[in-house]
């Protein structure tokens, strides 16, 4: 409360301004907390503080405007009588972005059951404090609040739900009420192509474009970025040459955004040459446009030359971001470029970086491909998550040391329904291997894998868990449906007859 924080003297402020013109004043000399606590020590000495237009003002500096200083703003809004839709306003606006979005949810309950009539103002709000939870049924009940209110056909509160139920992962919903809206300005649109690009539906972001261009609708840079992003992903190249013919003709202002976008759209419809052009142009380059430009190389096999882009963002100090270091490790990972990507992995733990599946499946190949199978298992051991591309990864890279040892893989073990090209790697996710890349992982070297499973072995994975326990030095007990089988050294008990 206010009688707990620390108050500096009162700092003088001429009471007819600040009647006049409360919040132009407030703003402008509120810049700091000391100034905060000064001001409002002045407008409760001067008994302005009742004026509710001038507290509201103070308020919304405390919970909008200056950092740290929640706390405060909730101490003014509790010392407020009975607050109006204006003060829950500000302060559901203040939670959701500042301090805490389940904050600002609560305290709009409240508002409701202290049967204080939000307005059009307060919805908006809300629904990003939902949108970034995520909170899809505390958003259905606010859109629910929103019809009986009778603001269902205001274009802003409009477009907000647009936004929380496509970043909620309802993006049909999204779209009911996009089609449902009587206006739709460029805001709408571009809502919509985000939610889309949230869900990766690149192609409806296309289709949605056309139709923007059909209704002669005007649009933006944000909506050129999300086109231009969607044409990358569903390379769909002419598309993507429109737009930048469109920027080239109106003489458009190219952003560091826009650029990028371009550069990125290039690289993944497989025009790695243009992609490159362009990035030579740009003024600035951030770490999004290096990364755009590294990836490309890497989809298009060109390693070499990924490798050569990253050694210049290193001269440029530029500090890599994720995409980028995954990038750079697939290509080290298909050039054998063991010193770099061992770079890679030395600088994600200086920073401290969290192990993302992503970041550790392509740790994971990249020491696979290279042959350093212990540091491939270090790394799946220490990954908190982990996707069936993470195991796919590890037991590409079993696969690999069983080969080189005489391990041949037999088709004739492999699904039935399996194409012709895929029926090696069916028989590599047999779930005996599975079991047995987990055992390598989870117990010590040296430590029995025991396996048990209601069927007969194949012959496939009979074969391979032979050289499994010859390369990896371990003892293998795996029991089918009619015997154990003790796997040690290359050799097997049943001597190859089950």
């Amino acid at each position: 409360m206010l009688s707990t924080l620390t108050v500096f003297p009162a700092k003088p402020i001429t009471a007819i301004t600040t009647v006049e013109n409360p919040k132009t004043l407030i703003l402008q000399q509120c810049k700091t907390s000391k100034d905060l606590n000064q001001i409002h020590a002045h407008l409760i000495k001067t008994r302005l503080i009742h004026n509710r237009a001038i507290t509201e003002n103070l308020l919304e500096s405390a919970a909008i405007l200056l950092p740290n200083t929640m706390d405060y703003a909730l101490s003014i809004f509790d010392d407020i009588g009975q607050p109006d839709s204006s003060a829950y306003n500000v302060m559901i606006r203040g939670l959701t972005y500042k301090q805490s979005p389940h904050d600002a949810i609560f305290l709009f309950k409240k508002m409701l059951e202290t049967s204080v009539e939000p307005d059009e103002f307060t919805f908006p709000c809300v629904l990003k404090a939902c949108s970034r939870l995520r909170a899809l049924s505390e958003g259905e009940q606010v859109h629910a609040h929103i019809l009986k209110c009778g603001f269902g056909s205001v274009e802003f509160v409009e477009n907000t739900l647009i936004h929380m139920y496509a970043n909620c992962g309802s993006v049909e919903v999204a779209r009911r009420v996009f089609d449902g809206m009587s206006e739709r300005g460029v805001v709408a649109w571009n809502s919509m192509f985000s939610g889309y690009m949230k869900s990766g539906c690149w192609e409806e972001v296309v289709k949605l474009f056309h139709r923007m261009r059909e209704l002669n609708v005007g649009f933006d840079e944000v909506t050129m970025i999300s086109v231009l992003t969607s044409c990358g992903r569903s390379a769909d190249l002419e598309l993507g040459e429109w737009i930048n013919g469109y920027i080239e003709a109106n003489g458009i202002k190219k952003s560091l955004a826009l650029m990028t976008s371009l550069v990125d759209m290039y690289a993944k419809c497989g025009e790695v040459d243009t992609a490159r052009r362009l990035f030579d142009q740009m003024d600035q380059r951030d770490v999004v446009a290096w990364s755009a430009m590294i990836s490309g190389y890497c989809q298009a096999n060109r390693c070499r030359e990924a490798l050569d882009l990253f050694n210049e963002i290193q001269k440029n100090n530029v500090d890599p971001n994720e995409v980028t270091m995954v990038s750079v490790l697939n290509a080290c990972a298909v050039l054998g470029a063991l010193e770099t990507g061992k770079w890679v992995h030395f600088y994600i733990k200086k920073r401290n970086l969290k192990l993302t599946v992503t970041l550790g499946t392509a740790l994971i190949d990249f020491y696979a491909k290279c042959g350093s199978v212990e540091s491939s298992i270090e790394i799946f051991s220490k990954m908190a998550s982990k996707n069936v591309f993470t195991w796919t990864a590890l037991i590409q890279d079993m696969m690999k040391q069983i080969k080189s040892a005489g391990y041949v893989p037999n088709p004739t073990d492999a699904r039935l329904d399996a194409e012709e090209d895929d029926k090696e790697a069916s028989v590599s996710h047999h779930s005996e291997k599975l079991a047995i890349a987990f055992g390598l992982i989870r117990t010590p070297p040296g430590t029995t894998i025991r396996i048990s499973k209601n069927l007969r072995v194949c012959t496939d994975c009979h074969n391979a868990t032979k050289i499994i326990s010859k390369v990896y030095n371990r003892e293998i007990v795996v029991r089918d449906r009619n015997r154990f089988h003790h796997f040690k050294e290359g050799l097997c008990s049943c001597n190859d007859y089950w």
